[in-house]
């Protein structure tokens, strides 16, 4: 599909992001150049587990889920970019990202973003409080699931019942398209 938005608006698209907020006009403008716009339909994947890795995307209009195997585990909306930067420039996914609804990113590529980040060091500082805020949530997450599946274990065991032995991928896993 063709580019639809005016380096203008790429820019404040950008500048919209949490992320990219403080960030100087000059260095989002940049990236906004060097961005491509992609859409998908409901239900299309944006990349699969196993795909080459193509970049960060920066949801533009739409609602992204990303999965790991069956298991959804978040959802991205607009303003919210997805993406696995810890991965070199076509190196396969550890994830599945599919748009749930008519989706448009911004997709940049990881080398742009490097680039940018050793022009304007505001940007990693960025990422990395980001990062941080997710590895949070995560740990909150696990420590969670892990209370809960203490707390199952200790329900079974009260019944009489030996909890099964969990395997992975032992289930069938969802198809994309």
């Amino acid at each position: 599909m063709e580019e639809t938005l005016t380096l203008m608006e790429k820019t404040a698209i950008l500048k919209s992001a949490e992320l990219f907020a403080h960030m100087p006009t000059e260095a989002l403008a940049e990236l906004a150049s060097r961005s491509r716009e992609l859409h998908f339909e409901a239900g299309r994947t944006v990349f699969k587990e196993g795909d080459a890795n193509r970049g960060a995307f920066l949801i533009v209009e739409g609602r992204v889920e990303i999965y790991k195997g069956r298991a959804l585990d978040d959802i991205r909306i607009v303003g919210q970019g997805f993406g696995e930067l810890a991965l070199g420039e076509g190196e396969p996914h550890h994830f599945t990202a599919a748009a749930a609804e008519h989706t448009h990113v911004l997709n940049i590529s990881n080398e742009t973003l490097f680039d940018a980040i050793l022009d304007f060091p505001e940007m990693g500082v960025a990422m990395v409080r980001t990062a941080s805020a997710r590895l949070t949530q995560l740990a909150q997450r696990v420590h969670d699931l892990e209370g809960q599946i203490a707390h199952l274990n200790a329900t079974l065991q009260r019944a009489g019942v030996e909890a099964p032995t969990y395997q992975s991928g032992a289930y069938p896993r969802p198809s994309f398209k």
